[in-house]
């Protein structure tokens, strides 16, 4: 059967014929989340998201269920819209509206000429709407939702770079193994210390938030050693943040000086997020009014990283 959450007719019978004519092109190595782009006779690109035969453990079908349940009560302008699911003998499919710009990492992380395309204005915009949709999730949905995985590959974009969050199936909950005890599965580099102890709180989302945004502006990805974190908050410290900035970014702006302002405050909300303890994080309320308000409205100092490597003492 076929479920349609959206406004996009869809028979029962498509999808199973496109993935298993796709599947014969890839000679059967479609990965679990392969994504297809088609465009049916209704004239509209769709994402399809297919959860591989092979992946039905109970918590493959857990983790199916999981993100038909939510996406299907969640709307929000940056949020990845689900227009469908289907069920099918062994056959999980979601479908998503289709994002033609890919996602967030392939230009942060990317070729020189797509690093160039994404100017201060569109990144501070990626910033605020990855803001306004995780405020969504934790305040506006009537329920409280914690992602669990905000990582730039999770972040997707439309045709004018409006950020939409994506990835809301297992969300990298804690598994029980089997043995009695717990298993944390995250992304290295985006999980917040007290999530790799096997403590989720709403907080843990602000942190991987904080690292993403650094990564935005940076251009540079998140490791444990030298960590993106601690040069940031180096640079920052020492009035040096344009030595953080994506030189990309920089050669497409005029006035640098009215640009350092705003980058300055925006990575200082970054290191506010990334702070090593829960309760020195704003919530995400806080950081959509602080990212938002005035240039010159007060904002506390950030903490030093947990990981402040020893070189950056000196």
């Amino acid at each position: 059967m076929i479920a349609v959450l959206g406004h996009v007719p869809l028979n029962a019978n498509v999808l199973p014929t496109l993935l298993s004519h796709r599947a014969r092109e890839e000679k059967g190595k479609l990965p679990r989340n392969h994504v297809l782009a088609r465009d049916l006779q209704y004239k509209k690109k769709i994402a399809v998201k297919r959860l591989k035969p092979s992946a039905l453990s109970t918590k493959g079908l857990h983790d199916f269920t999981r993100e038909v349940e939510l996406m299907s009560r969640v709307r929000h302008g940056n949020l990845s819209q689900l227009l469908a699911h289907c069920i099918e003998g062994d056959e999980r499919i979601l479908v998503y509206e289709y994002m033609p710009k890919k996602s967030l990492d392939v230009y942060i992380f990317g070729t020189p000429k797509r690093r160039a395309s994404l100017n201060w204005a569109k990144r501070l915009g990626i910033i605020n709407g990855m803001a306004q949709g995780v405020n969504y999730l934790h305040e506006g949905s009537g329920e409280i939702v914690i992602h669990r995985d905000l990582k730039p590959s999770n972040v997707l974009l439309d045709d004018e770079f409006t950020p939409k969050i994506a990835d809301f199936g297992t969300t990298k909950p804690l598994v029980a193994d089997g043995t009695g005890t717990q298993t944390i599965v995250f992304s290295p580099g985006y999980a917040a210390p007290e999530y790799i102890r096997g403590d989720v709180t709403l907080k843990c989302d602000v942190y991987s938030f904080g690292v993403v945004l650094l990564e935005i502006i940076s251009g540079q990805k998140n490791t444990l050693r030298p960590s993106l974190l601690s040069k940031a908050w180096k640079l920052w410290d020492e009035h040096r943040i344009m030595d953080l900035v994506d030189p990309s970014m920089v050669r497409r702006c005029s006035g640098a000086e009215g640009l350092q302002s705003h980058v300055r405050r925006c990575i200082q909300i970054g290191l506010l997020c990334v702070q090593d303890s829960p309760c020195d994080r704003p919530t995400m309320s806080q950081v959509l009014a602080m990212l938002t308000g005035d240039d010159s409205s007060w904002l506390n100092k950030p903490k030093p990283p947990a990981m402040f490597d020893d070189h950056h003492r000196h």
